[in-house]
Order: structure tokens, then sequence, then C-alpha cells
């Protein structure tokens, strides 16, 4: 049975379900009804609805009386804005009352108030306190005190941080590693650094790149390109020029410089991943475009439709979006509005395929192309280049925000026509695909032919490809790989 009055159990209950259903006017008056009829947390809901009107004020007033009617939740928000108001004596009197109502965060907050106030010893009481109450910062925060920056207990220290680093506490498995380090243990550190990395700690990387630069250089490559991607590292970015210039890799060394600053070129892998699918990347744009009108571009990221030239398509992927102002790139699944859309699911594959592959464009979240002569068109590129890993038909674009940006989709619709082997336009998507990708022109050609099955044959000055059916392509090339000519019979 509850134990506040029936009649204030019954408005509560059905204060919730207004609330739930986004009638937060009905919700109001009744959780009203419900506190003055005996149920404090009627107070509580009605100071998260003036919060969430952004009416801080009124939100404090109710959750003080929540407070005084003995709602640990109320108390730990009251707490929190005399926190931020700078009062930490008031702070820590509802701390505490949150505390002994058994409210986790307010035990937390209560420790961080102790501790900052030189309590350290009943800070890591009420620590241990809000450990067992479900705080997973409590083990941070305990094994940071016992470490005592290398100087404490390392063994209570690391104990404490394992517990916090097995809830998913990224920071307490990176100083984990260091406790291991300082205890003579560096297959422990690295095993540490490692779960650190996984849990997205933004230094883990960089300092397992530094570990491994001495005695595995490429496993410490794979680890500053994780650190620069992932986390945006400039030190990690400089560490893999400088090992590319090392190595004699100018192009990798220049890419690496350039990517916190500004791109003017792609990445040497980047290059050989779009390079062999150019052609057949162009040629189904080409066809996309001749079986789609232009017009008015509308899109649901739910239902995955586009509507466009007044057809509506399926199987749309919002792959990401440029901004003509700071002419980055931002791919959708980093993007917070819309990463978790049923839309962005299937980029899903391109950030996998960037990763086990190591290509820097496919896996960072952002891209700075400022350098290109063309920055949208380097956009372009990159997103037709990547919906290539989809299949489907193609990419389409469309201005937003007032011509401030443009959304790049993929189309996956069986509505529209599959782009074949077509013998009239393959010499010239194989010059246009070469021209875009300069660096190998055989890897193009090469590309074109395996995409489209032909059987093919190389010499020092041509590349023949037969399909099946008896189509013939011949490519020749110069003493220095540059196309020469092109035949399709």
């Amino acid at each position: 049975m509850s134990e506040y009055p029936a009649e204030s159990t019954v408005l509560y209950e059905r204060g919730l379900e207004a609330r739930d259903a986004g009638r937060e006017d009905e919700a109001a008056e009744l959780f009203r009804q419900a506190f003055e009829a005996g149920h404090p947390s009627g107070a509580h809901e009605l100071g998260m609805l003036a919060s969430g009107r952004g009416d801080d004020r009124q939100a404090v007033e109710w959750w003080r009386k929540g407070a005084e009617a003995g709602v640990p939740e109320s108390a730990f928000e009251t707490g929190y804005a005399a926190e931020r108001a700078g009062d930490a004596d008031t702070a820590r009197r509802w701390y505490r009352q949150a505390a002994e109502g058994g409210h986790a965060g307010g035990t937390l907050n209560l420790g961080t108030l102790l501790e900052h106030g030189g309590e350290v010893e009943e800070a890591m009481r009420v620590y241990r306190r809000a450990w067992e109450l479900g705080a997973d910062k409590a083990a941070f925060n305990l094994g940071r005190l016992y470490d005592d920056d290398g100087k404490g207990d390392l063994e209570a220290a690391a104990t404490w941080y394992t517990r916090a680093a097995e809830r998913g506490n990224g920071g307490a498995a990176f100083n984990l590693g260091f406790v291991r380090q300082d205890k003579g243990d560096p297959a422990g550190m690295v095993e540490a650094w490692r779960r650190a990395a996984d849990l997205g700690h933004p230094k883990a990387a960089f300092c397992l790149g530094s570990h491994f630069a001495g005695s595995d250089e490429d496993e410490a490559i794979g680890w500053f390109r994780r650190s620069a991607l992932e986390a945006g590292a400039e030190a990690a970015a400089r560490k893999l020029s400088d090992i590319h210039r090392r190595r004699g890799d100018e192009r990798g060394a220049r890419f690496w410089s350039e990517f916190p600053g500004g791109l003017s070129g792609y990445s040497p892998e980047f290059e050989d991943f779009a390079g062999a699918g150019s052609a057949a990347a162009i040629h189904r744009q080409d066809v996309l475009n001749a079986a789609v009108d232009a017009g008015d571009t509308a899109f649901n990221l739910d239902e995955r439709t586009l509507t466009t030239g007044g057809r509506t398509f399926r199987g749309m992927t919002f792959l990401g979006s440029f901004s003509h102002l700071s002419e980055t790139w931002l791919w959708a699944w980093e993007n917070t509005h819309y990463k978790d859309s049923a839309a962005v699911v299937p980029l899903r594959a391109v950030r996998e395929h960037g990763r086990r592959q190591a290509i820097p464009e496919l896996a960072a979240g952002q891209l700075d192309l400022s350098g290109f002569p063309d920055p949208q068109g380097a956009a372009s590129t990159m997103a037709i280049a990547a919906a290539a890993l989809l299949g489907g038909n193609g990419v389409r674009s469309c201005r937003v925000n007032e011509g401030k940006g443009s959304f790049y989709f993929h189309l996956d619709d069986p509505a529209l026509p599959a782009a074949g082997f077509d013998a009239a336009s393959a010499a010239r998507v194989l010059m246009s695909a070469a021209e875009i990708f300069p660096a190998d022109p055989r890897h193009v050609v090469r590309g074109f032919l395996a995409h489209h099955g032909f059987e093919t044959g190389e010499s020092a000055d041509a590349i023949d490809g037969t399909l099946p059916s008896g189509e013939r392509v011949t490519v020749s090339f110069t003493p220095a790989d540059l196309i020469k000519a092109i035949s399709v019979d």
C-alpha cells in the first residue's frame, strides 16, 4: 500500500500519465492537487515541469517544498541549485538530506563538497556510500584519493579504479594504467589504456601510441590514428606526419600535417579506396541524375524517404552535411541532432569500413576541407565514394539552413534504374575518374573493370578487359602511366 493518502496517489499517477502524454498544463494541475492532498512527489514533478520551461526560480521553489516534505530527489535538486549559486553550506545541507534518503547523486555531490572543504576522510566515507548506491564516479574519486598522484596507497587505488572501469568509467581505466605503470606492470598498463580507449577516453590512444612508438611503429601508427580521428588530438596528427615523412611517404605526411587545420588533399588510403570505385560511382551518379528530376527536396529520416522532383524514393540513408561557412564536412553519425535516426543506421557500415581499412576520411566524424581548391566538390566526392559501400543508386544533395549548408543522401530504391556496364559512356567515366584521382590511373581502370565483372589482362602499356558477352575494353597508357587511349568494342 502507498504511504500517502489514496486520493493523492491517484492524482499523482494521473499527473504522470498526462506528463508522459505531453499534456503539461493538465499534468501541472494534477501534481498540484496531489501535493495539496498529501503526496510530496507532486511538488518535485512541478519543479521538473518548471525547469523544463526554463523557469528556474519556480522550479527551485517547488523542489524546496518537496525537499521539506522529505523527497530525496527534491533535496538533491535544491542542493544542486544552491551549489550553482555559490552557496556551498546550503548545498551541503540539502545534499546530506538527499544522501540520508538514499539518493546516489546527492551522496556523491556531498562527498565532493566535503573533499573540496578539506574533510578528506569524511569525503571518502561518503564516496563509499555513494558507490554502494550506484554512483560509479564515487569509485573513481576514491581511486584518485588513494592514488595521490602516485604517492599514496596504489593497491587501494587500483582496486577502486578497477571497480569504476568495470562500470564503464574511462577516466578510471586511464588512471589505472598509470598506477600499473608505477607498480612496474607495463602489460597491465597497456591493458588498462586499451580499456580506456574503448571507453572513449580522449588521451588513452595517444598514450598507447607513445608507448609503442619505440618498439612497434605500426602499432603506434594505429593508436596515433585513433587519437587523431576520435579525439582530434593535434599532437597525434603531428606524430603521424613525422612517421610518414621518415618513411618517405610525403603524401601521408602532408595529409596528417594538414589534418588539424584544413586539408588540401585526400589521404593515400582514401585515394586508393575511392579511386578503385570512382568510375563506377560516376556512372551510377549519371544514371541516377538522368532518372530523377531536379526540384524541391524533402526528407523523412525516420521513414528513410526522400522526395524530390515530385517523386518519393525509399531506402534513403543520410550521409552527412557540408557547411558552406566553415567548409567542413560532418558525417551524420557524428551529428548530435540526427545520429540516432533510422536513416543514419546504415551509415555505420561506412565508419566501420573506414576503421578496419584505416581510411581517415571514413573514420573521422568531422573533416576540415577548407584547403581544397573546391571544398564542396571535395565533400561531394567523398560522399559519393563512401556511398558506393552501401550499393544502391547514388547520392543526392540539397541546400539547408537558408543555404548555409548542404545535406547529402544516398538512395537505394529498387524503383530506380540500376547502373550496369554502358559501352557508350565507359571511356568518358574512366577519363573523368582518372582526372579526379590522378595518382594511379591503372588503379582506376582495374577497379572499374572489376566492378563490372571483366576478365582482365595487363601489360606494360595496356589493360584489356573482356565480358562473358564479348564486350571488350582496352585502355592504353603512356610511359608515365597516364591514360593514352580507350577503346570499347
